[in-house]
């Protein structure tokens, strides 16, 4: 039995918390009952066929974890989040679910399994679709992965594996994943069915392994697809010693293409394929007499029988004109004519090429790119039109998935995105870190590409008036990556274009003002703030705030901006600390005078007792410290372990700063609650200099000052710590004699 994924979206388990929502029916009146919501028990005697008027609309602990597969899936990541779903396997569970529909599913069988970019599974069927697909259809003939390009060698293989038995077709075309050890592993493997396996556009396909190595056997195999692949000669040339069933090798557009030529003594044709390109020879009969040329040749090797064509040679001379015309001018490059055209920006010659039959516009080089994204990345104007009126795909993407509307907004090329726009390019087709043609255009401040694809969308949003997930991530990523390079003017435009709130979240982690505050951009905080936005935010992990994070970067102006703003000065994060610590720390000295000035605790400490004075001790800023020292700190504050502000300066080695402590009336004989000294921590790191300022300002040697200066068998500090340690011995001496002698 026959059936489309359509048919099975609303299959798979359904659990007590599920709501089952009955679509309006027209009733024999004329007129139309409402959606009603039940229970999916109401449906426990329900037929087949009312089932599958019945839409579900699922709410479980399965779609709240995924939350909002649209977002999560992007355009590649199908395959990938189709096995992260099966790993859970609450889905064997089928509860609360019809014997009706239970034995419906339990059935379905399918001829091709269409699992393609254009395949009907979409974020509201897809758990329930492929539960259905991987534990209850009982044979697939034809897999369909086509433009899957996420999808790795493993997934192939499992996903195979499941219908191995009766799998006849097998499409991964431009899966740009896939490798050799995908293409050998289906090789190797026996099956009675297999017919025919497809790796068009797949570039990591070099067939770099020898036949050799090739054990499989596939009596049924009849054809092998790979075209615009990097397939080697040495691979598909005589394959059918291996595999006698073959009758099909398609090989254009690859290196086995151009050994090909070589082989049959075409080198010449290819020579003058070359000139004509390359001195851009625009006149027509030059083109067509090199093809008359090439009919001739390859009409003389068909008829021929002196020697045999083996299966490549005999599928590589079916291609006709398009043999020669997508040939790789060189090895390496992968470059057809019209791609080396477009490369080098030779104009006059491509409407020769475009107009002979059998050119393929959708061939790329070694690195993905078509021939309209290398002409969008030259800003060839008019190469993009030609292009588009001879149907290129507009929507063809690279290796990294830029389209050449992507490619336009990133080069600055205005011309060339009207003329995208004009045709109905995609304006939200994403690259692998997710950023589209808006993004990259609020990126680079590019405010006119801004307006036109804000335009474009809102066209779009007349005939649909609420964006996609999809089209909303879009937007806010545009906004912060407008917020964070400083585009004001195209930070407003997101702003009045679209229903993005001042105070979103991206990833969950930081808001538009957050990034700006954290940039310095205070025009764009001026305006986010105008808007609404929220000058107390806090990061959900750490709770860092606006505030902490433009005092942090040393941004003055901000900090002025958001205490007008009326911005918590107190707030803290989760270890305790607050603006004027990391102001303290990073030695701005600016902000902290804001803070102070704004009412800021000096003394205020963190978690672990950290005052500001004693973070601008142990950083060595000395000009933080006399500052935070006029504004009366307190000098022998300690922290949760008894550490002091000069502890931590002499134990860092910062003698101006230790001087300066001392000036103020540190006190030099304030110990840790382990018991040790300033004079222990210079002593331990054998700093002369800070030892005698402690010295001078009263500090006693003790023995363990003398054991670090002895273990480091510093003659010097130890002259310096034993003049002291047998002063302080005759003063006691003294002490102790006074009463005797009076």
């Amino acid at each position: 039995m026959k059936r489309s994924l359509d048919q099975v979206s609303g299959g798979g388990s359904v659990s007590q918390d599920d709501v089952v929502v009955r679509p309006s029916r027209r009733c024999s009146g004329g007129k139309r009952q409402d959606a009603v919501a039940c229970s999916p028990q109401a449906f426990g005697n329900a037929s087949p066929t009312d089932v599958a008027d019945v839409e579900f609309v699922i709410h479980s602990r399965l779609r709240r974890r995924t939350n909002d597969l649209e977002v999560c899936l992007r355009e590649e990541g199908l395959i990938r989040l189709i096995f992260t779903f099966l790993d859970v396997r609450e889905h064997q569970m089928v509860k609360s679910c019809c014997r009706a529909w239970k034995k419906l599913i339990q059935t379905l069988s399918l001829d091709v399994l269409d699992l393609t970019m254009r395949s009907p599974v979409n974020t509201l069927n897809l758990d329930r679709a492929f539960v259905a697909i991987m534990h209850n259809y009982s044979r697939v003939h034809n897999l369909d992965l086509t433009g899957q390009r996420s999808l790795a060698d493993r997934d192939l293989l499992v996903l195979a594996s499941c219908f191995w038995s009766e799998l006849e077709h097998i499409t991964v075309d431009d899966c740009l994943e896939v490798t050799d050890f995908g293409l050998l592993a289906i090789l190797n493997a026996q099956s009675q069915r297999l017919q025919s396996v497809s790796m068009r556009h797949c570039k990591q396909i070099t067939g770099s392994f020898t036949k050799q190595q090739i054990t499989g056997r596939h009596p049924s195999l009849v054809k092998l697809d790979f075209h615009d692949t990097r397939v080697s000669y040495a691979l598909v040339n005589d394959l059918e010693s291996v595999f006698p069933s073959l009758t099909t090798i398609v090989a254009t557009h690859t290196p086995a293409h151009l050994e090909f030529f070589q082989a049959v003594k075409w080198g010449k044709l290819l020579d003058e394929l070359r000139f004509v390109v390359t001195n851009e020879m625009s006149d027509l009969p030059f083109l067509n007499g090199l093809l008359d040329e090439f009919d001739h040749r390859r009409s003389s090797m068909v008829r021929s029988g002196s020697e045999p064509l083996n299966v490549l040679a005999r599928s590589l001379l079916t291609a006709g004109r398009g043999l020669l015309l997508n040939v790789p001018l060189h090895a390496g490059e992968l470059l057809s004519p019209v791609l080396y055209a477009c490369e080098n920006g030779l104009i006059k010659v491509l409407p020769v090429l475009l107009a002979a039959s059998g050119v393929d516009l959708e061939v790329t080089d070694k690195d993905g790119t078509s021939p309209l994204c290398m002409a969008v990345t030259n800003g060839l104007t008019d190469a993009v039109r030609l292009l588009i009126q001879s149907g290129a795909d507009i929507n063809k993407r690279t290796y990294c998935l830029a389209t050449p509307l992507y490619i336009a907004s990133e080069m600055d090329w205005d011309d060339v995105i009207d003329l995208l726009l004009e045709h109905g390019a995609q304006t939200d087709c994403a690259v692998m870190g997710g950023a589209t043609a808006l993004c990259v255009a609020a990126k680079n401040g590019n405010r006119t590409t801004v307006l036109r694809l804000l335009s474009a969308a809102k066209l779009k949003h007349k005939r649909f008036p609420l964006p996609s997930a999809r089209e909303q991530m879009q937007f806010v990523q545009a906004l912060f990556l407008s917020c964070e390079r400083g585009h004001v003017d195209i930070v407003e435009d997101i702003l009045n274009a679209t229903h993005v709130d001042a105070n979103v979240l991206m990833d969950n982690s930081v808001t538009p003002l957050y990034l700006a505050c954290q940039m310095g951009h205070d025009a764009v905080v001026e305006l986010l703030l105008q808007r609404g936005a929220d000058p107390n935010f806090r990061r959900p992990n750490g709770g860092v705030s606006c505030l902490y994070i433009a005092a942090q970067e040393g941004k003055t102006a901000i900090v002025e901006r958001l205490v007008r703003a009326k911005v918590s000065i107190h707030a803290k994060m989760e270890d305790l600390s607050t603006a004027l610590h990391i102001a303290a720390r990073m030695g701005h000295i600016h902000v902290a005078a804001v803070l102070l000035r704004e009412g800021a605790y000096i003394n205020d400490q963190t978690r672990s007792g950290l005052t500001p004075l004693y973070i601008a001790a142990e950083e060595g800023h000395l000009p933080m410290v006399q500052f935070f020292l006029e504004h009366y700190a307190d000098l022998n504050k300690q922290t949760k372990n008894g550490t002091t502000p000069l502890f931590v300066a002499s134990q860092k080695g910062h003698a101006e700063v230790v001087r300066a402590l001392l000036i103020a009336g540190a006190n030099a004989q304030l110990p840790k609650n382990n018991g040790t000294y300033p004079m222990d921590a210079a002593s331990l790191l054998g700093n002369y200099e800070v030892t005698k300022l402690l010295l001078q300002y009263g500090a006693r040697v003790g023995g363990l000052s003398l054991h670090f200066a002895e273990r480091r068998r510093d003659l010097k500090l130890q002259a310096l710590l034993m003049d002291r340690y047998y002063a302080q011995h005759f003063e006691h001496v003294k002490e102790c004699a006074a009463p005797l002698l009076s």
